[in-house]
């Protein structure tokens, strides 16, 4: 699978779950974040 095809193909089943695992532990980091800059300021 080469980064060039950007065809009009639907994307796999693997593509939608890696994206989707990957903005789950985005929003965890900055979740873990934000907590400890609140608890500090606590």
């Amino acid at each position: 699978m080469a980064f060039g095809d950007n065809g009009p193909r639907k994307k796999s089943f693997f593509e939608r779950l890696t994206i989707v695992v990957v903005l789950i532990m985005l929003l965890v980091t900055v979740g873990a974040l934000i907590f400890q800059a609140v608890a500090a300021v606590l």
